[in-house]
């Protein structure tokens, strides 16, 4: 039993571990050009963040730089391109209205990424859209220069925009940035950090998993020792019992005969405790003073 929960762990911690190689650190994210009107950040976790402007028609610019999402930020210096993709949630309130185009793109360090565009489902002969309500694009880049590549990691900033100055607040319109992956020159992923929205929550979350392990290891040799010693156990005698009235004897004698006996089928385990249940009710009516287990 000991060797399958530790398999289970270990097959859990490795899963972990794949997990943290591709999951950026996006409880890092803010806002751009030093000014917090700039985005509403919705929620962060470990595949990205979502977010939405701060009011219809303004741009939404979410930042993060690459200081927080490299496992190692010296890792600068081998980017050469990357990708993600933006997903807008809510657009089927923009059916019946004319907004027939959504998009943005991201300012990625050194440049532009390619952009992206969305547009509805279905025009109507009136000039209204229909519009699905989730769509997802993929935006990217790519750095052709040696003088591309940012200096360090703590300058590397990646800005990612919606600039289409529709009504996106009003409508309840967010924006999630998703699967950002970057890519050296051979095409390889580098590693990024693991996504931990702050380092006393990371503390608690790794001491309550050692806690849960530890209460598992408690349990499991528990019930070994309980199976060990219904294994182990076959006799229970009674030792130095101090005499009793006659009419208490009376009782306890009439107790004794009428205890079940076990049956020529029943299990070992079974027969002891109803040895042990007939002994306990001679014990309480008797006034014993020990019970000694006689293993073998």
């Amino acid at each position: 039993m000991k060797k399958i929960f530790a398999s289970i762990t270990a097959v859990a911690a490795a899963s972990a571990l794949c997990m943290s190689v591709s999951a950026a650190d996006w409880s890092k994210a803010g806002y751009a050009d030093g000014d917090p009107s700039t985005v509403n950040i919705i929620s962060t976790d470990e595949n990205g963040a979502t977010f939405t402007a701060t009011a219809d028609g303004a741009a939404a610019k979410l930042r993060i730089t690459l200081a927080d999402i490299l496992e190692n930020p010296e890792d600068v210096s081998k980017i050469k391109s990357g990708s993600w993709k933006i997903t807008y949630n809510g657009l089927s309130s923009l059916t019946g209205t004319d907004i027939g185009w959504l998009g943005g793109g991201c300012y990625a360090a050194t440049g532009n990424s390619t952009g992206f565009g969305l547009s509805p489902n279905e025009w109507a002969e009136d000039g209204t859209v229909v519009w699905e309500d989730s769509q997802t694009v993929e935006d990217n880049f790519k750095w052709l220069l040696p003088s591309s590549v940012p200096a360090s990691a703590e300058d590397a900033e990646f800005v990612f925009m919606d600039w289409s100055s529709q009504p996106l607040v009003s409508n309840n319109i967010t924006i999630t940035v998703s699967e950002f992956k970057l890519f050296d020159a051979g095409g390889n992923e580098i590693a990024q950090k693991a996504y931990g929205a702050s380092d006393e929550a990371a503390a608690e979350e790794t001491e309550a998993a050692e806690e849960t392990e530890a209460a598992a290891e408690e349990t499991e040799a528990a019930a070994e020792e309980v199976v060990e010693e219904a294994a182990e156990e076959d006799v229970v005698v009674v030792e130095e019992a101090e005499p009793a009235e006659a009419e208490t004897v009376a009782e306890t004698e009439a107790v004794v005969e009428t205890a079940p006996a076990a049956d020529t089928t029943t299990a070992p385990v079974a027969t002891g405790n109803t040895a042990v249940a007939a002994i306990a009710g001679v014990m309480a009516l008797a006034g014993a003073a020990a019970v000694v287990s006689k293993r073998k």
